[in-house]
């Protein structure tokens, strides 16, 4: 059986507006810009059902997210690239 409590509504933590799933992807492309130091550059390699495009978007925005400047760019080999300034 559940254990009921009753609290202050200022108590309770917030509902979450982001899906736990995008929660977690997001973290993931955190992860990719934090660990790439200056003078290095990360690649990602697109898996099926996935845009080169969609890949750069994803990278640019988790540096915003971390107050870093990324620099994403699709070479001729599908991949796309990226620095962190």
């Amino acid at each position: 059986m559940a254990d009921f409590t009753i609290i202050n509504s200022a108590d309770a933590p917030h509902r979450p507006t982001t899906p736990a799933a995008l929660r977690r992807r997001m973290a993931e492309y955190d992860g990719y810009v934090t660990r790439v130091k200056k003078g290095e550059a990360g690649k990602l390699v697109p898996g099926r059902n996935e845009s080169a495009r969609g890949l750069a978007l994803r990278i640019t925005r988790a540096g915003k997210r971390n107050g870093r400047m990324v620099s994403a760019w699709v070479a001729d080999d599908g991949a796309v690239y990226f620095s962190v300034q």
